[in-house]
């Protein structure tokens, strides 16, 4: 028997890209029973856009919620929905034909998972996005034979018995969220397996202004949830090693400056050499690399600077 299963997606402010994503889902070589979308408070025309599908022959079913963040968002579609098997994706994203189907694989030959990642590649139809993916975009690593980009939300199958025994998603954060829920299954003990041919297609912030804005909301977010380690740690540490150099260099010797040059240029050769080996011999997108790396930095530490002065208004108000 087919097992049967429903796709959720949360959403919010999308009308550039749902089309996109319904159109992906509807050529889909196995569809999904139901399509469950929460629409998190979208003030442009995406719910008109999603309703236009309900004529379509896979149902589409949309949740009219307050502004929420995506976990929340999340957690209504996934318990409204109707089915024990529940696929994610997000808006900004299209689904290969095959990838429903390569997603369920796992289940329907072996069973027994509680959580399938598939495997996403981010778009790169402009230089801009080709540099901004060898920034924040992570390698391949090997699964089994082949190679793929996992634990990705957006390209993953969990059964809603795992979901609910970990307490969904997190609510509270803007980012993060998706990693702690994922942290959450492994920790449960559930059965995670990979399926590599199941993949989408995301596509990354287009201009400079958008990158910012996403990774100061990540930052903030992120420090909101307690996790500095990872990223906000290792960055501050690096920036402050740069200011005893400047600093060297001012009261010493200007060649201190030099090495605040190298280290930008080491860093930068570091992720061009580990994503796009090519890259490193074209000074355009070595110049661009350097650029889109340095403004997530101080995107970073923007979003470090808001989350203390909001905390100082607080006190203040207490």
């Amino acid at each position: 028997m087919k097992n049967k299963v429903s796709l959720i997606i949360p959403v919010r402010d999308e009308e550039s890209s749902i089309s996109e994503l319904l159109d992906s889902i509807m050529a889909q070589t196995r569809l999904p029973d139901e399509v469950v979308i929460t629409d998190a408070g979208s003030k442009d025309a995406t719910v008109r856009i999603i309703e236009a599908y309900n004529v379509k022959r896979c149902p589409v079913r949309i949740i009219k919620a307050e502004p929420v963040y995506p976990g929340k968002a999340r957690n209504i579609a996934i318990e409204a929905s109707s089915h024990d098997l529940i696929a994610m994706t997000d808006a900004g994203i299209r689904l290969d034909r095959l990838w429903l189907e390569k997603l369920l694989d796992p289940l329907e030959q072996m069973g027994g998972a509680d959580i399938v990642y598939g495997s996403y590649e981010p778009r790169r139809d402009t230089f801009f996005k080709r540099c901004a993916s060898i920034v924040f975009v992570p390698s391949h690593r090997s699964v089994g034979a082949k190679n793929m980009r996992s634990h990705f939300i957006a390209s993953s199958l969990v059964r809603k018995e795992a979901w609910r025994s970990v307490g969904g998603f997190p609510e509270n954060f803007r980012a993060a969220e998706d990693k702690i829920f994922m942290e959450s299954i492994e920790r449960k003990g559930c059965k995670i397996t990979f399926a590599p041919d199941a993949f989408v297609i995301w596509d990354i912030s287009s201009n400079p202004v958008r990158l910012f804005k996403r990774f100061a909301s990540y930052s903030y977010h992120d420090i909101k949830a307690a996790r500095m380690a990872e990223w906000h740690y290792p960055v501050a540490r690096m920036y402050a090693a740069g200011a005893l150099m400047a600093l060297l260099g001012t009261a010493v010797s200007g060649w201190f400056f030099g090495l605040i040059f190298l280290g930008i240029m080491g860093r930068t050769f570091g992720l061009i050499w580990e994503r796009d080996k090519r890259g490193v011999v074209n000074p355009a997108k070595f110049v661009m690399v350097a650029t889109l790396m340095v403004l997530v930095d101080i995107a970073m530490f923007a979003g470090m600077a808001g989350y203390a002065a909001e905390k100082l208004m607080r006190k203040r108000c207490i």
